[in-house]
């Protein structure tokens, strides 16, 4: 176990990171961190002995940390996730005995936009069939002209207005759509102006909108928010984009409306179960296009994050108070 020093005592820090290339950027920057951590690429019973002294944990999505988990590190007193997501922590449990728990909300808010509206126009003009007919030297020109569709003129709804959702709305100006937007809290009439969207309830964006994108927490309020209920009331041949978290969207419901006409396509980039299964029908469904959990996944991302979770160990250890606390 490494250690460093923090206003007259020592303090034993860890990270979490899993191996290869994901946190590449986290890890270079640790190799000139001030102060040494000592690093751990899985988790199983001789890293959760180790963890056990720890006080200051860096956190990744890989690993979730059970309370069983947590319950023997009795030293911990902060935690830092290096990711904007922390459902894969028992934030209540740490709370009730005082660990400070803090995530990068904003850092991968651009690439997960631009995520957003890249799977949107490779559904609507057929991207993929068009790549893989093509290289099968087959020519569906013809075929495409008459069912591939532009962005422009069509109804866009965001699910969630926050850091993410907003990036999204900015880059849909230029796009000529017509944005509608649903949130728990409604933002005020400027904002509006100036994202150029339009407050509706959810049925109501669901009933409107050609395409919904979902940028929504995990919590208890949104686990299953997309139900066949709400499915039941969508715009006929809606698409359905989730880059957020798979738990919002109900499974069952997700591949009934898209074998009844209800949704036309869905593009889904986070899973229950991570990687899915080879044999989990949704990696196999001609009609949703999947992608590795990496829509806030770029190099620039990553080293945003990076430099702000540790810059955030850092002001912790040095006696501050860790900004983005959960």
């Amino acid at each position: 176990m490494y250690y460093l020093f923090a206003k007259t005592r020592f303090v034993k820090i860890a990270a979490l990171l899993p191996a290869g290339e994901y946190t590449k950027e986290l890890e270079l920057i640790l190799q000139s961190f001030p102060h040494e951590v000592k690093l751990f690429t899985k988790l199983d019973e001789q890293t959760v002995e180790h963890l056990k002294e720890v006080e200051v944990l860096v956190s990744t999505p890989f690993f979730p940390l059970t309370r069983v988990i947590l319950e023997k590190m009795a030293k911990l007193r902060f935690v830092q996730c290096a990711s904007t997501g922390y459902d894969h922590l028992d934030v209540e449990y740490l709370k009730q005995r005082g660990v400070i728990v803090s995530n990068v909300p904003d850092a991968n808010k651009e690439s997960v936009a631009e995520h957003v509206i890249m799977v949107t126009l490779c559904i609507l003009r057929r991207l993929e069939y068009a790549l893989q007919s093509t290289r099968n030297g087959v020519w569906v020109l013809g075929e495409l002209a008459s069912s591939a569709h532009e962005l422009m003129g069509k109804s866009f709804g965001i699910l969630g207005m926050g850091r993410i959702g907003r990036q999204l709305a900015k880059r849909l100006v230029p796009f000529e759509v017509t944005t509608l937007y649903y949130d728990l809290i409604r933002l005020n009439q400027k904002e509006e102006e100036e994202l150029g969207a339009s407050y509706v309830t959810l049925e109501e964006l669901f009933r409107l909108s050609d395409i919904v994108s979902i940028h929504v927490p995990l919590n208890h309020s949104t686990h299953s928010m997309v139900n066949a209920k709400l499915l039941s009331q969508a715009k006929r041949g809606l698409i359905l984009i989730n880059a957020a978290r798979a738990e919002i969207v109900e499974k069952s419901a997700l591949l009934e409306a898209l074998e009844n006409g209800t949704l036309s396509a869905a593009a889904l980039d986070v899973y229950e179960n991570e990687p899915p299964n080879k044999d989990d029908p949704i990696l196999k469904h001609p009609k949703i296009l999947v992608t590795p959990h990496y829509a806030g996944v770029t190099w620039e991302a990553q080293r945003r994050i990076a430099h702000r979770a540790l810059a955030n160990v850092l002001l912790f250890v040095q006696g501050g108070t860790p900004v983005n606390q959960v």
